[in-house]
């Protein structure tokens, strides 16, 4: 699928530029998107630079567009859905704050897709933040979340999983970050990252029982010295792991523009 671009690029002097945003998934693997919105109380902070607008709103309307295209690609995404429900098929996500906070009612509920997105997220809201439209508290602590999506894959693709393959005929994880700040559990992360080594030829990350990609997108205000940092720590991360890729989008009220740079990073081109 070949992702065309519509909106007018905007941000900050540090936004990633656009010509640096390319495919990541260019070959013929079956490609798994995955999810990790970060949750944490930062993200619903007002803007200095404009009270209107917090990190936490721009971010779900990204998400919101950025699952669409999948929503057709989603390698189980037909038949989950061939039953006449919304609940499943789509984009999993596993949201994070200072610790993982699933979302919906079990461990098989975390799939969003344009159905079911106003209530489930609403339901989220209700469930983590008191009824507010935005986080009331939490860090940035990534790893219970990324321990989540292990188990969750490997329940799907694994052995005795619902969809079990052997290991190289497994989707490639798309592994998708949304987020306003550094992670606090660096160390944890960048000894989990250590787990995996590089395919030369495909760029990604061979780990364990699976093959990977990360696309990190860091949303925040212009001039914002904790979205820099998270850019920057992300960037040294890919230093020693280049499956990571990290994008900046300094300013960027948009969601629809996030989104569809992300999908252009993301979304297999040969789907």
């Amino acid at each position: 699928m070949q992702i065309v671009r519509t909106e007018t690029p905007t941000g900050g002097p540090n936004r990633t530029r656009r010509e640096q945003i390319v495919p990541l998934n260019t070959g013929t693997r079956e490609v798994e998107p995955e999810l990790y919105p970060d949750a944490s109380e930062s993200e619903g902070w007002p803007w200095d630079s404009d009270p209107s607008q917090c990190t936490w709103i721009i971010q779900l309307y990204a998400i919101r567009d950025f699952i669409t295209p999948f929503e057709q690609l989603d390698s189980q995404a037909a038949a989950e859905q061939a039953g006449g429900s919304d609940e499943e098929g789509g984009v999993y996500a596993y949201p994070f704050s200072n610790l993982f906070l699933p979302i919906g009612e079990g461990p098989d509920d975390g799939d969003l897709n344009s159905s079911n997105w106003s209530r489930k997220w609403m339901a989220f809201a209700n469930k983590y933040f008191g009824g507010a439209d935005r986080p009331q508290r939490g860090g940035t602590v990534i790893m219970s979340a990324i321990q989540a999506g292990d188990e969750h894959f490997m329940g799907e693709f694994g052995p005795g999983g619902d969809n079990e393959k052997p290991r190289d005929e497994r989707p490639v994880r798309a592994r998708t970050v949304f987020s306003d700040g550094a992670i606090t559990d660096e160390a944890e992360f960048r000894a989990y990252l250590a787990k995996a080594t590089l395919d030369p030829q495909s760029g990604y990350g061979r780990h364990g029982e699976w093959d990977e990609v990360w696309a990190i997108a860091i949303l925040g205000q212009p001039g914002d010295d904790a979205g820099k940092a998270a850019y920057d720590q992300y960037v040294r991360l890919a230093q020693d792991h280049p499956w990571i890729h990290a994008y900046y989008f300094e300013g960027v009220t948009n969601g629809a523009e996030i989104a569809e740079d992300m999908a252009v990073a993301v979304v297999p081109t040969q789907a």
